[in-house]
């Protein structure tokens, strides 16, 4: 490859050159475009790599900034993702922005730095990164970022991994609901976490642990189990906790898909909720209301994440002045403990 000057700047067509194919490849790679083979993908982002290729996008005939958001996603199949992105697409259309949806194959994606590439060569005012924290994905999309870039505003993760972040005080959600299990005369109180790669998952695990302590009550290892989110993660974590915490008399899981699994493993078993076991879950899912008992939940305002994100974003393009409610680079939604019959003993006399 010929070696360049350092003030020679990299152009497309010299990407094109050095990986054997046309400018028009080359620029379906760039805006993700499904109608290239994965081997050329790859090679073309290899090259873009070692180039230090950076796309000239002021310089596309100066073209008229949309009136577009950019939203990258990652599992649209939880209620908490889904949900958030309807608040998105709510606040967005009634204020006459239109969206570009990146959606990744995993929440890992290694592709995801090649979408926020492709959402700013089309001019997005702003991109909302609605994929949650999980291991390093968040890291690694800063590290790689163009070095032309909307505002982004993070969503669901720690706010000191991201200049701008809105999230949901998952902490305080497992301390409250561990608090109001102790509350209820619970004294071996399990938890069934969500995957530990989760930073959501992490917080919910350290509210819980952390409650347990400032009671004076026990937080062994042997306490909590490692689910999923699936029901038949919970079951399996249930039956987990059976063997190796038999005195447990409650479980906080981090979902109310988790805790339905358990409930069902309970009725299975002939124990009685909630007298011989509290059960309680997080996400206020419809379902909850309708589960045998009533499930006491965790509910969090998914649908106004959404909206504050595209606040935020606005606020931060200079389309919009004095929102105060959005001022902060990191805003933390705070949950709200539902109280059913899962939990609730009944009082002796």
């Amino acid at each position: 490859m010929k070696k360049r000057s350092a003030n020679q700047k990299v152009t497309i067509k010299d990407v094109a050159r050095a990986c054997g194919v046309s400018i028009q490849t080359v620029s379906r790679v760039l805006n993700n475009r499904s109608d290239v083979s994965e081997a050329t993908r790859e090679k073309v982002q290899a090259i873009i790599k070692q180039m230090n290729y950076q796309p000239n996008f002021l310089a596309r005939g100066m073209r008229k900034q949309s009136n577009s958001l950019g939203v990258i996603i990652s599992g649209m199949r939880y209620k908490g993702i889904s949900t958030t992105l309807n608040g998105v697409a709510r606040a967005s259309e009634e204020r006459g922005f239109n969206l570009i949806l990146k959606a990744t194959p995993s929440f890992n994606c290694e592709d995801v730095p090649a979408f926020v590439q492709s959402l700013t060569a089309q001019q997005v005012r702003g991109i909302i990164c609605a994929a949650p924290q999980v291991g390093t994905n968040w890291t690694t999309l800063q590290r790689n970022l163009p070095s032309q870039t909307p505002p982004i505003v993070f969503l669901k993760g720690n706010p000191l991994a991201a200049p701008i972040t809105i999230s949901v005080d998952n902490y305080a959600a497992g301390y409250n609901m561990t608090r109001h299990l102790i509350e209820q005369g619970y004294t071996h109180i399990a938890h069934i976490c969500g995957p530990l790669d989760w930073w959501e998952a992490l917080e919910r695990k350290r509210g819980w642990r952390q409650a347990l302590l400032e009671a004076g009550m026990a937080a062994p290892d042997d306490a909590y189990a490692e689910g999923d989110w699936s029901p038949s993660s919970g079951r399996e974590g249930y039956m987990q906790l059976m063997r190796k915490y038999p005195e447990m008399d409650a479980i906080f899981a981090a979902n109310d898909k988790m805790a339905l699994g358990v409930l069902h493993e309970a009725w299975k078993a002939g124990v009685n909720v909630p007298e011989q076991l509290g059960v309680a879950g997080m996400d206020n899912i419809s379902e909850s209301l309708y589960f045998t008992p009533s499930l006491t939940t965790v509910e969090q305002d998914f649908y106004k994440l959404g909206e504050l994100s595209v606040r935020k974003l606005l606020s931060l393009s200079g389309l919009t002045e004095g929102d105060t409610e959005v001022a902060a680079d990191t805003l933390m939604l705070e949950p709200k403990l539902i109280v059913r019959e899962s939990t609730q003993r009944r009082k002796s006399k």
